[in-house]
C-alpha cells in the first residue's frame, strides 16, 4: 500500500522502537521518524498523504499545535496522538480537543504496536480513497468547465459562421454576374483590346475570388460540422474524415508551411462505424499539438516539416497513425502527456485537457492511444490510435 506515516516524538530510544517494530508491520508504507518538528512539516509541504503519529508534549511544544501547522500546510494529512501521561488519557476536555482537531485517536505509551499499525493502515486506506476522489471531483469539475467553455465557443462560432455566410453569398453571386457579364460582351463586341483586359486582368481575379470564396465556403461546411454533436455513431468515409480536418487545420498548417500528406494502405478498411465529430476532435487536436510543436521548435519555413496521417488495419480494427518529423517530446512530458491539465504550454495555447479528453473518447470507443517518440532509429513523433472498426455507442 502507498503512502506514508511519520512518528514525531522527542525521545529517541521510543523512535529507535518505534522504527524498528513500524518497519515490520507496515513494509508497504514509508516510515518517517523524527525529533525535529519543521521536518514534519516539510513533509506535509510536499502535497503526499501522510498518517502522524504525535507525541501531545514534546520539548515546550504541545503536539496539537504543531499538528494544527501541518494540517494548515496540507489537506492529505491525518494524526495519532500518543502519550505517556495517563492524565492526558483520562482527561476527556482533553480528548474532545484532540478529536475537534481532527485526530484518530490518542493512544497511552507503552504504545500496543499491533493496534497502532493497524490503526495507521486502516486510516492511510481512507485518506488515499479520499484524496483521489476528491481529485476525480476536481478533474471532473475542471472537465465539465471546459465543456462550457467549448458550448460557448460552439455558440458563437455558430453566430460568426452566419454573419460571415450572408455577405459571402452577394460576394459570390457579384462575382459570377463579372463572368456573365464576359460572356454577354463576347457576344456583342470583337474589340480586341476589351476582350483582352477581361481575359488578362478580369477573368483571372475573378476565378481566383470564386476559388477563394469557395475554400471559405468548405471550411465554414466544416465549423459547422465540427461543433454540430454526435448523439449516434455512423458510417464514416476515413478520405472525408481527413479532408474535414485538413480544412479545420488549414491555416496553421498553411502559415508553418508543413507538408501535410495522408494514406490508406491497402488492409485499411475504407470505413468505420463511429461518432464522426468526435474521432475529428481526437486527431485535430493531435495535428494541432504537432503543429505547436513545430513552432515552439523554431524552424525556419524551407525546413522540410511533415506531418502525415497513416490509416491501416487487419479487418477487425482500425489504426490510425498521426507522425511528425518534429522535435522529441522530452521523457518528463511524455511520461505524463495524457494526464488531466498537464501541459507545457503557455495559459493562452493550451488546458491540459486536449490529449486526456482525447484518451477518454478513444476508450469509450472500446480503442487505445498512445506515444512512440522520435529517436536516432526512430525518425518521427507517432500517435497511435487503434479503435474497433464498428463499436456499440
Amino acid at each position: 500500500m502507498k503512502g506514508t506515516y511519520c512518528v514525531l516524538d522527542d525521545e529517541k530510544d521510543f523512535l529507535a522502537v518505534a522504527e524498528g517494530v513500524l518497519n515490520k508491520f507496515l513494509p508497504d508504507m514509508k516510515g518517517v521518524f523524527t525529533t525535529d518538528p519543521e521536518e514534519a512539516i516539510n513533509l506535509a509541504r510536499k502535497g503526499e498523504p501522510v498518517i502522524f503519529i504525535i507525541d501531545i508534549v514534546l520539548g515546550g511544544k504541545t503536539g496539537m499545535e504543531i499538528y494544527q501547522r501541518i494540517s494548515a500546510v496540507s489537506k492529505k494529512v491525518r494524526v495519532i496522538f500518543i502519550t505517556g501521561d495517563e492524565n492526558f488519557v483520562n482527561d476527556e476536555n482533553i480528548k474532545n480537543q484532540i478529536l475537534l482537531e481532527g485526530s484518530i485517536d490518542l493512544m497511552e505509551k507503552p504504545v500496543k504496536w499491533h493496534e497502532l499499525a493497524i490503526k495507521v493502515k486502516n486510516n492511510m486506506q481512507l485518506l488515499l480513497y479520499q484524496c483521489n476522489l476528491e481529485d476525480i471531483i476536481a478533474e471532473r469539475t475542471q472537465q465539465l468547465i471546459h465543456a462550457d467553455r467549448l458550448a460557448t465557443v460552439g455558440t458563437m462560432v455558430s453566430a460568426i459562421i452566419h454573419e460571415i455566410s450572408s455577405p459571402l453569398t452577394f460576394i459570390k453571386a457579384n462575382q459570377e454576374m463579372c463572368r456573365y457579364a464576359f460572356d454577354r460582351i463576347q457576344n456583342v463586341t470583337e474589340d480586341k483590346e476589351v476582350l483582352s483586359i477581361f481575359e488578362r486582368l478580369i477573368n483571372p481575379s475573378v476565378d481566383e475570388s470564386l476559388k477563394g470564396i469557395m475554400r471559405i465556403e468548405e471550411l465554414l461546411r466544416s465549423f459547422r460540422r465540427f461543433y454540430k454533436r454526435d448523439d449516434m455513431a455512423s458510417k464514416v468515409d476515413f478520405s472525408e474524415l481527413i479532408e474535414e480536418i485538413k480544412n479545420l487545420t488549414y491555416y496553421n498548417i498553411k502559415k508553418n508551411n508543413i507538408n501535410f500528406t495522408f494514406e490508406i494502405t491497402k488492409n485499411a478498411p475504407k470505413n468505420i462505424i463511429c461518432k464522426k465529430q468526435e474521432l475529428i476532435q481526437v486527431i485535430t487536436n493531435i495535428v494541432n499539438n504537432a503543429v505547436d510543436a513545430f513552432e515552439e521548435n523554431g524552424k525556419a519555413v524551407g525546413d522540410g516539416k511533415e506531418l502525415k496521417i497513416v490509416v491501416s488495419g487487419d479487418g477487425f480494427m482500425a489504426n490510425i497513425a498521426v507522425s511528425n518529423n518534429g522535435p522529441e517530446i522530452p521523457k518528463h512530458v511524455i511520461d505524463r502527456i495524457f494526464e488531466p491539465f498537464f501541459t507545457t504550454k503557455n495559459a493562452d495555447k493550451g488546458t491540459g485537457l486536449g490529449l486526456a479528453i482525447s484518451r477518454q473518447i478513444i476508450k469509450f470507443m472500446g480503442g487505445t492511444i498512445y506515444v512512440e517518440n522520435k529517436s536516432k532509429k526512430h525518425p518521427t513523433v507517432d500517435f497511435i490510435i487503434t479503435i474497433p472498426i464498428t463499436y456499440n455507442a
